[in-house]
């Protein structure tokens, strides 16, 4: 296991940070059927559609309350997707700022030190690539909780676009077949009502289940992505405490002798 006192793995966690990422933006968290499901506007989230409205319009809305645990869904994972960009944007920010930052200080680095040679050069390129990468890695965890949350809110509104069409597809059924009873209702007693509620609501059922099936497909791929998130930010711990190490290392080496000082030393020791 990779820790504090590993700094020379600094790139390579860095180059881990990176590949979660690629998962991320890759979308290889996302269970297969989600994965193969056209995506959706972000904007879906805020939507109001109420796909059981039809049945009032059709002039049978009575049925709406036996059958309207299907909207329930919809209303626990409907949101703000303005709410979903600005969190974004504000890790996305934090990442591009990180990342200048380091790139800043490569490039100060690399022009102050160029005369320099021998073992001193060779030490300090080093520390100060750890240094780079350990910031570059700051960025690169912003950057990716940035994606993650736009990622997630997008599926969030695919899978309500999903369920509003499951939900429409399944009053398409209804309608017709409580239109007719309505409408033999007369000639019936009202028996033809009474055969055709059953059969509605079966049709509600077995639309309940497909929306229970996608629903179980966004909680595996939410637990996915939370792994990839939760991972990235325990690289990023192990980084902040290799930099720890790195300034401790820094710390110390600023109290040692400078080579006058040093000359000063050895002259008094041989008087």
């Amino acid at each position: 296991m990779t820790t504090a006192t590993d700094t020379g793995t600094i790139t390579a966690l860095l180059n881990e940070l990176r590949t979660t990422s690629k998962a991320v933006s890759g979308d290889e968290w996302l269970t297969r059927d989600l994965a193969n499901t056209p995506g959706a506007d972000l904007r879906e989230l805020g939507s109001n559609g109420k796909p059981l409205q039809a049945l009032d319009s059709a002039g049978v809305g009575f049925l709406t309350p036996m059958i309207s645990f299907l909207e329930e869904p919809l209303n626990q994972l409907k949101g703000n997707p303005d709410g979903v960009q600005q969190g974004s944007g504000e890790f996305e920010r934090a990442g591009q700022k990180a990342t200048t930052l380091a790139r800043d200080y490569q490039g100060k680095a690399a022009s102050e030190t160029s005369g320099w040679s021998g073992q001193s050069a060779t030490d300090y390129a080093k520390t100060g690539k750890q240094l780079a990468d350990g910031v570059l890695s700051v960025a690169e965890t912003a950057l990716t909780s940035a994606t993650a949350l736009i990622k997630a809110g997008q599926v969030v509104a695919q899978v309500v676009a999903e369920v509003t069409r499951l939900i429409t597809e399944a009053v398409g059924k209804i309608v017709p077949i409580m239109t007719e009873a309505v409408a033999a209702a007369p000639a019936t007693f009202g028996q033809s009502i009474a055969v055709a509620i059953p059969q509605c609501v079966q049709i509600a059922v077995d639309c309940g289940a497909q929306i229970a099936a996608k629903l179980g497909e966004l909680l595996a791929s939410g637990e996915n992505l939370i792994k990839l998130v939760e991972g990235a930010q325990a690289v990023l711990k192990v980084v902040k405490q290799a930099l720890s190490v790195i300034g401790e290392q820094a710390r110390g080496s600023a109290k040692l002798p400078t080579a006058k000082t040093q000359a000063k030393v050895d002259q008094n020791s041989s008087s």
